[in-house]
């Protein structure tokens, strides 16, 4: 489907005239030349028109790929969702498969993913399968360069914590929160800031760090107040704050965090914890005697 056709299609289901949608927009004119594929228009008022017509960029692109999410968002889905429960040799060809997407297509999104397999496969060995020193290179210089991020910069921060020191994550953060200020009123944001945060806390609990552990659990609890995710990160916090107990030999309570989450119907997500409770408590438990 054409940009015009879908368009049309969207004005006609709302019952606007050519006039109506075009009216203080755009004249008449340049609405039908879209909507019969005769021109192209300014990106600011495809915009308007669908701010008109009370349609979301997201739900326009969506429609726009005849219903489906983009190759790109169906990549991303299976990435997170299912490829790095893999075996290392389904993961290898797909390392093989986005550096060959990126010879082809220069598109950095697939360097990307490339690099965070390998930083994947490396943590899950931890050891050097892959040497990844110039990788890591190319990730630092690119988010040193971008100053507006956006979604994909954010992701790629989130995804390479561990590739930085804690001070560089920390001293970051601040100016993360600068370069992101334009788009800190959209829901997606809001969602990556929370990943970002939540992956902070994990690999500070992983190092030992619990001087950063309280600092980001802090900036979680006080970001996700006006979050649609605010239940579940205030859940989280609370669970991250029983694990530091527990690790240092306190009574704590985060079987019974993990059981709220099985209730909930989040089982994936309860093993996750139980398996990160574990994880953290077999290295940095603190005796306090």
């Amino acid at each position: 489907m054409t940009h015009g056709q879908l368009i049309k299609k969207l004005r006609k289901e709302r019952g606007l005239t050519q006039k109506q949608l075009a009216d203080g927009i755009s004249s008449r004119t340049t609405l039908s030349s879209l909507e019969n594929n005769k021109t192209d228009i300014a990106t600011s008022i495809l915009f308007s028109y669908l701010e008109r017509m009370n349609v979301s960029i997201q739900e326009y692109l969506f429609y726009l790929n005849n219903s489906t999410n983009t190759e790109k968002e169906i990549t991303s889905k299976y990435f997170f969702d299912n490829l790095v429960k893999q075996r290392d040799s389904e993961i290898r060809k797909r390392i093989l498969n986005y550096q060959n997407k990126y010879k082809n297509s220069r598109d950095f999104y697939y360097c990307c993913l490339s690099i965070e397999l390998k930083l994947f496969l490396n943590a899950r060995h931890n050891k050097e399968v892959f040497d990844v020193d110039e990788d890591k290179e190319i990730i630092k210089n690119y988010l040193n360069h971008v100053e507006q991020w956006g979604h994909f910069e954010m992701s790629i921060f989130s995804n390479c914590l561990y590739i930085f020191s804690d001070e560089f994550i920390q001293a970051t953060f601040k100016i993360l929160l600068k370069r992101t200020k334009i788009i800190s009123k959209i829901d997606i944001y809001q969602n990556d800031i929370s990943i970002f945060l939540n992956n902070c806390i994990v690999l500070a609990l992983e190092r030992g760090n619990y001087a950063n552990v309280h600092f980001y659990i802090n900036e979680l609890y006080q970001i996700s107040g006006s979050t649609p995710r605010k239940a579940y990160d205030r859940m989280m916090c609370k669970y991250y704050l029983e694990l530091i107990k527990q690790a240092t030999e306190y009574k704590s309570n985060t079987d019974k965090i993990i059981d709220q989450f099985k209730e909930l119907g989040f089982n994936d997500h309860a093993q996750m914890l139980e398996e990160l409770q574990n994880k953290i408590l077999s290295k940095h438990v603190i005796s306090l005697a």
